[in-house]
């Protein structure tokens, strides 16, 4: 005999105890806060989710999916929720579940369990997706028990994230298996038994069949508190725990079996009267069958009366073991249901299942695509299991109807597959087209301009009309500006003065865009806000790659005057996308308020305002992500988060995502962070090449932006080279510059002649032009050259006096680096300051909270939910979530309960 196995499964549901007991008591964002228990069938998940949540103090909600569940659109997530479950699902029911959980979250801890999320449906996981990145922001854990399969896309998307860990469940030890007989059976097996239930493999549910098949067919002996099997019993018993479990159902009688294969197509839970109306029999007539099955353990009820199996495996089994025939006869019997009927998917699903002819499927199908509006994912589940049928082949449309279901609920990457597949088989000219159509905004959005120029040749070859061969011409050049991949063109795309009216909105945002980049930035942001006033003309679409001219403005008004004027714009232009329901716009918007925030030195916010936009596009497979990425790697060398910069880097690395118009803000971030470290001459080589290649792409007004740290690193390197590179690069610019801009030209090339004198009178003109811009993080950068110059001209109160107002600043921003910088800058030249001597706003208390966390705090306390606030702020209830983490992180504080209360106490 073996030697026992040694606990594992101990060990592991200990760790689990261990960081599920953390991350419901600890407010830190470093605590996984999402939990995945993964285990095959049988295994005992169920009684290890329970009793993981034992003892835990606060809200725990309980659900567990079924067979029927992945057919009903947020059933799992309402049942989880306690939240009544309307029909048809209305618009945004997902965000109401998620204003919901935020609610929820707001009086108390709260931990959400769900079993078997393998089967639950697409919108509820969709939930469960958002929720998860919600997570380190409120006191909330999810726990989630699963099977390997069926593989679930969005549960091997949720296991990739950030701050989700999953376990797998290992098999129950030797003594574990004694102690659940002894649970079962009251008495302790013998080394006969001990050595059957090793058969088991560990698996609970096995041993547990095995012990009931035993129990009935009377071959166990119980005496004097030991159990043991009769001698010559356990032939028939089979090693596979489906072996076993078929075993345990032949013990039924004919009527009870009968009852459990209606029971099993069904599919879910059901009444006496469900089953005995698919055959027209009595419900009376079943109740002797339903009695034998549950005296065996094998069915059980609901607190409703309905009958369910006790384990899914009993439902599997009995279901592969049914002869495909009556399978589909009875399955064609559930569709036509009544209350099954009522139910468009479930009945599509049923009526599938049953082979009927085709066109009864079409109906059914098209009947639950309807029903499905509101929720695409759900709708990708079905088309998907029609687009796998082998007998027939798919039916006209389907792949069409199925990317734009994947295009809808996020997954851009599927859609281009589904797309180009559907290119194969479609015959239609209004089917191709439409197809382009979904696999040019698939490939746009994720970033593949490569392989969306390709299709705009390809469809340019068809016989299409005038108007829509100029819009595709239009989307091309629009793409290529998009990609930065090659030199912006100097010159206009079309005649602006005489097309601009009439020409497709993607060409005004194209030109609009190639202004922006070469520096002709009040003509660009003439030109965005004219696309956008054209949007809402459109005729509207699924999904258009025409809508995104609403984007643009605010970013190329950041770039044009300054964080102040972006933010003014940015407000009226969240307004107009609210009036238009393009939500689908907010984080692209979120993206320019991080831009903003950062600008206005403002980090806190801005952090916030990136991770938010960037977990909703990275589940969206949304690839135009570098400016942000870009920016906050930026903004974490500048707060001395030196190892958090190298890890976004060498992230942004390993997914070769393209530099959104080819400008290189990674690269940027790339350069201070080698420059923070005092590697000045790799600093200094590493902006050459990249201002090099930043020039040759024509992005004159990038350039403007980098223009200072390229300045500061070649004096400090004492690279003369990389000044000229500067300051000829900006000579060449091919517009005059808007006044915001010019400063920082101006400061850059007076760096170049190396005069202390004129790098101070510029370096003071600069830092008030940035001032009344609101670019304080630019201003501080002013101030740190004219306290320089200063100094290098023996004027130590003058530059007492600049170093003094820059460390104001960078000390207000949580700016470490430039603090450290400026004194280290200052001391060779016989200036020593202490760089943490000014400290404008405190690490923690009411003082320490920014404008918004302050606004949002003030919100809470009067009343207002996360999703009142993200309405009346114009940001994403996400955004909100993480503001309100902050305040109560800084204030030492736990929920929104003692955040009301604290603002009323003040």
């Amino acid at each position: 005999m073996s030697a026992p196995r040694i606990s594992e499964r101990r060990t592991i549901v200990s760790e689990i105890e261990s960081v599920l007991a953390r991350a419901h008591s600890d407010g830190t964002r470093d605590v996984p806060r999402t939990l995945v228990i993964t285990a095959g069938p049988g295994s005992g998940k169920t009684h290890t989710l329970r009793a993981l949540t034992d003892g835990l103090v606060g809200q725990v909600r309980f659900a567990g999916a079924d067979e029927l569940s992945w057919r009903q659109p947020f059933g799992v997530a309402a049942d989880l929720l306690g939240a009544e479950l309307p029909a048809p699902i209305p618009e945004r029911f997902g965000d109401k579940l998620y204003a919901l959980v935020d609610a929820m979250c707001a009086e108390r801890p709260l931990v959400l369990m769900l079993d078997d999320a393998h089967n639950a449906d697409a919108a509820s996981l969709e939930l469960i997706f958002r929720l998860s990145g919600a997570a380190r922001d409120l006191p909330l854990v999810i726990l989630l028990g699963r099977r390997h399969l069926p593989e679930r896309e969005l549960l091997v998307r949720l296991l990739a994230r950030p701050g989700v860990h999953e376990w797998q469940l290992p098999p129950l030890a030797d003594a574990e298996l004694d102690a659940l007989t002894v649970e079962y059976l009251g008495a302790t097996p013998d080394s006969a038994l001990r050595a059957l239930l090793s058969t088991s493999g560990g698996n609970p549910m096995h041993a547990i069949s095995l012990l009931r098949s035993l129990e009935q067919s009377h071959r166990l002996d119980i005496s004097a508190g030991a159990a043991s099997v009769i001698p010559g019993t356990d032939a028939d018993l089979g090693t596979e725990t489906t072996d076993v479990i078929a075993g345990h159902l032949a013990l039924l009688g004919p009527d009870a079996r009968a009852l459990a294969q209606k029971l099993a197509v069904w599919g879910g839970p059901a009444t006496l009267a469900d089953l005995a109306a698919l055959d027209g029999s009595a419900p009376a007539a079943l109740v002797g069958a339903a009695q034998t099955a549950i005296d065996a353990g094998i069915i059980g009820t609901d607190d409703a009366g309905a009958l369910a199996f006790t384990h899914d495996l009993y439902a599997d089994v009995t279901y592969s073991q049914l002869d495909p025939t009556l399978r589909a006869v009875l399955h064609d019997a559930v569709a036509n249901h009544p209350s099954v009927a009522a139910q468009p998917q479930m009945s599509a699903h049923h009526t599938l299942a049953a082979g009927t002819d085709e066109s009864t499927i079409a109906d059914a199908v098209r009947r639950a695509e309807i029903d499905l509006e509101n929720t695409p994912a759900v709708a990708v589940d079905l088309l998907d299991s029609i687009a796998a049928r082998t007998d027939g082949g798919p039916p006209p449309r389907v792949h069409s109807d199925l990317a734009i279901a994947l295009a809808r609920s996020g997954q851009l990457a599927r859609a281009s597959e589904v797309a180009a597949e559907g290119l194969a088989h479609a015959a239609g000219i209004e089917e191709i087209a439409s197809l382009h159509s979904i696999l040019l905004f698939a490939l746009v959005n994720k970033g593949d301009t490569d392989r969306a120029c390709d299709l705009i040749d390809e469809t340019l070859q068809l016989p299409v009309g005038d108007e829509v061969t100029e819009t595709l011409r239009d989307l091309r050049a629009y793409n290529r500006i998009l990609d930065g991949s090659r030199p912006i063109p100097l010159t206009p795309l079309f005649d602006v003065d005489n097309e601009a009216q009439k020409r497709s909105v993607q060409g005004v945002v194209g030109e609009a865009l190639r202004r922006f980049l070469v520096g002709d930035l009040d003509e660009a942001l003439r030109l965005s806000m004219l696309a956008s006033r054209r949007v809402g003309d459109d005729k509207p679409a699924p999904v258009s790659v025409n809508s995104s001219a609403d984007v643009w403005p605010p970013l190329i008004e950041l770039y044009a005057h300054g964080p102040n004027a972006a933010a003014e714009l940015l407000t009226a232009m969240s307004q107009l996308r609210a009036s238009r329901a393009a939500d689908w716009m907010t984080s692209y918007h979120e993206l320019s308020q991080g831009g903003v925030e950062f600008s206005l030195g403002n980090f806190d916010d801005a952090a916030a305002t990136w991770d938010a936009a960037l977990d909703r596009l990275s589940a969206a497979d949304m690839g135009w992500t570098s400016l942000a990425e870009g920016g906050q790697a930026v903004m974490e060398v500048l707060r001395g988060d030196i190892a958090a910069a190298s890890t976004r880097l060498d992230e942004w690395d390993r997914r070769s995502l393209r530099n959104q118009f080819g400008m290189p803000e990674v690269e940027r971030a790339r350069t201070l962070l080698l420059e923070s470290t005092r590697r000045l001459r790799p600093a200094a080589h590493l902006a050459a090449q990249t201002w090099s290649h930043a020039e040759s792409l024509h992005l004159y007004t990038w350039l403007a932006v980098f223009a200072l740290d390229c300045a500061r690193i070649g004096t400090r390197a004492r690279d003369s080279d990389l000044l000229d590179l500067v300051a000829d690069g900006l000579d060449a610019m091919p517009h005059a510059p808007t006044p915001t801009m010019a400063a920082t030209i101006e400061l850059a090339c007076a760096m170049r002649s190396g005069e202390p004198a004129a790098v101070m009178t510029t370096a003071q003109a600069t830092a008030a032009q940035l001032a009344s811009s609101g670019n304080m993080v630019l201003t501080a950068s002013a101030l740190e050259e004219s306290a320089c110059a200063a100094a290098l001209l023996g004027d130590k109160d003058a530059a007492r006096d600049a170093a003094g107002r820059a460390l104001t600043l960078t000390q207000s921003m949580g700016a470490t680096t430039m603090s450290a910088r400026i004194a280290s800058r200052l001391r060779p030249m016989g200036l020593r300051i202490d760089p943490n001597a000014v400290r404008d706003r405190p690490r923690h208390g009411w003082e320490s909270l920014t404008k918004t966390e302050v606004t949002v705090a003030e919100l809470v306390a009067a009343g207002l939910s996360g999703s009142e606030i993200a309405a009346r702020l114009f940001i994403s209830p996400r955004t909100v979530q993480t503001h309100v983490s902050h305040a109560l992180s800084k204030l030492g504080l736990r929920t929104r309960v003692e955040l009301a209360a604290y603002v009323a106490g003040r």
